[in-house]
């Protein structure tokens, strides 16, 4: 059966029973900070691509609701960004979340279609940057209807100047009238509002979001949590507005960032070995799990380690690994396992560098240099020996197989027999010249293409969708 890594099961009798990134620390601590001002504010959680944001503020939410009795909404605003006005994407969200958890308060109804339609005076004010922006890079649009959208630009620009002290005074009604709610829902703690994801929104949509919660939504114990990478919507800002200081544009917006650190790689990979039930597929394949010399999520949490992968990626690699088995047929051996492993993770490192080394061989020495010292463990032999042999078996022809075996033969009998480095030679020769049945002609490189073949068939697989 094919698995995808579902999103993390919160049970609201222990909500951190799942929490495999002991991120309950850091949600407390936050959670004191949020609840602690009466102020506007909006706090940015900042993480690179794939690095649990996204569970780490569903926690959150979690928390604050089922522990602190803290009113809480959620959005991903990627996901919304097709209303092409935030404004109705925010409303849109406080109005489910009011007419979910108090349907029968009328009063609060009431000052919600007040709200609605006070709103909707504010984004009318806004129609003709709405109409140039939603057609920007799109509509290829004729001289005719670009003058006829200049007209009513400038029409509707005249009306806004003569109409000036009113539009304030629609903004300030919007502002009294959400208090309001606020106040409704708790006096005495405030609504904080969860907007994953800006960084992956359309560039125009993201900044005129930021730009409504300076200057829409700064209303006091109202509190905004944005779940973003900074260096993408940094990227997203240059777009629109050329190479500008984004540092010092976020600042207007945002009043305090919070970098949320990768941690617990080791548990996150004993996790996913388990939940894709990797073990037991293994076992299915003919593959010994529990053989002391090799331990095989201890090879994955140590090249995650080593090649510093972010949580998304290693995800997406334990799902290629579950296809990549369930497809393979048995008998397999562990040296499957351990070439699959490195591979993938080389290639999910640098995708040039692992394809320039299967080619030919290219770059043995620096990808040697990186691996083999960091892999070594007193306690499980057999990681830098067997690593160390793929990687000098790989990209080479039958001949040049052969000469490897025949030279490492040679140096094996200078050798002191028995010594450290008579052993581990001796292992590696075995593992280069041996088939795992002992007795076959299956040795290690026709094992290694047999995964590269393996590892070509996944990545037709688009994994980004997941």
């Amino acid at each position: 059966m094919i698995q995808k890594n579902s999103e993390i099961d919160i049970d609201k009798g222990n909500i951190f029973l799942n929490d495999k990134l002991n991120r309950e620390e850091t949600i407390k601590d936050l959670s004191k900070l949020l609840i602690s001002t009466q102020e506007p504010f909006v706090l940015s959680i900042n993480a690179s691509w794939g690095t649990g944001k996204t569970t780490f503020v569903k926690l959150w939410k979690s928390y604050l609701e089922n522990e602190l009795s803290v009113h809480s909404i959620y959005f991903s605003a990627w996901e919304d960004d097709f209303s092409k006005e935030p404004l109705i994407s925010i409303m849109g969200e406080l109005n489910s979340y009011i007419s979910e958890k108090f349907p029968k308060d009328k009063n609060l109804i009431k000052k919600l279609d007040e709200l609605k339609s006070t709103s909707g005076k504010i984004i009318k004010r806004g129609l003709p940057a709405f109409i140039k922006g939603a057609t920007a890079g799109v509509l290829d649009l004729d001289k005719g209807v670009e003058s006829a959208i200049g007209a009513v630009t400038e029409s509707v620009a005249k009306e806004l100047i003569d109409s000036y002290d009113s539009d304030k005074e629609v903004t300030i009604k919007f502002k009294e009238l959400l208090h309001q709610i606020i106040e409704q829902i708790d006096s005495d703690k405030p609504l904080v509002i969860f907007i994953d994801e800006l960084d992956r929104c359309r560039p125009l949509y993201a900044i005129e979001l930021l730009e409504r919660l300076k200057h829409i939504f700064g209303i006091e114990k109202l509190i905004f949590v944005l779940s973003i990478d900074k260096k993408q919507l940094s990227e997203s800002i240059k777009s629109q507005y050329g190479n500008i200081d984004t540092e010092n544009y976020l600042r207007r917006f945002i009043d305090l960032e919070y970098k949320l650190n990768n941690i617990n790689i080791e548990n996150y990979c004993h996790y996913l070995y388990d939940k894709f039930e990797l073990g037991s597929i293994l076992i299915s394949k003919g593959i010994t799990v529990h053989r002391h010399e090799l331990d095989y999520v201890e090879l994955i949490k140590k090249l995650a380690l080593i090649f510093t992968l972010p949580l998304r990626v290693i995800e997406h690699f334990f799902i290629k690994l579950n296809i990549m088995f369930q497809t393979m047929e048995p008998r397999l051996y562990e040296v499957h396992f351990t070439t699959l492993a490195f591979f993938e993770m080389l290639k999910l490192y640098d995708s040039k560098l692992y394809r320039e080394f299967i080619e030919d061989g290219s770059h043995i020495e620096s990808i040697k240099n990186k691996l083999l010292v960091q892999l070594k463990n007193p306690t499980q032999r057999g990681f830098e020996i067997i690593v160390e042999a793929i990687i000098d078996a790989t990209g080479k022809n039958s001949d040049e197989f052969q000469n490897l075996i025949l030279q490492k033969e040679e140096k094996l009998e200078t050798l002191e027999v028995y010594s450290e480095e008579y052993n581990k030679l001796n292992t590696y020769i075995h593992t280069l010249k041996y088939s795992p049945d002992q007795w076959g002609d299956y040795r290690l490189d026709k094992q290694i293409e047999t995964v590269i073949k393996k590892i070509e068939f996944v990545d037709n697989f688009n994994f980004d969708t997941i």
